[in-house]
């Protein structure tokens, strides 16, 4: 038996035949293995989550340093309002964050 020459498994297979002879302690084994893997999925899922928002944002601020650039360059706004897919609205805004910014 395997068990016999490696202490790891030894230990678990030991671990193993006590739990399995209790059903009290089977079932809080079971529980805290379920608990273990619930948290893991949930930290799983929210650090996608986080992933997938950074994402955006980085995309957004690329998107908006780009239409800035545009701008800087003398770029008609319904061009860069093409090029970016930002709204006119935005783009005037970005427009007067560039004037407001060369003021100071």
């Amino acid at each position: 038996m395997i068990a016999k020459k490696d202490p790891y498994i030894k230990s678990a297979y030991d671990q193993l035949q006590r739990i399995s002879q209790d059903e009290q302690k089977r079932l809080e084994y079971e529980a805290r293995e379920k608990a273990i893997l619930d948290y893991n999925q949930g930290m799983f899922e929210a650090e996608q989550r986080g992933e997938k928002r950074g994402e955006q944002r980085g995309e957004q601020r690329g998107i908006r340093n780009t239409a800035r650039n545009f701008l800087s360059l003398g770029v008609d706004i319904h061009v860069i309002a093409e090029a970016t897919h930002l709204s006119i609205a935005e783009i005037e805004a970005l427009k007067k964050e560039i004037m407001s910014d060369e003021l100071l």
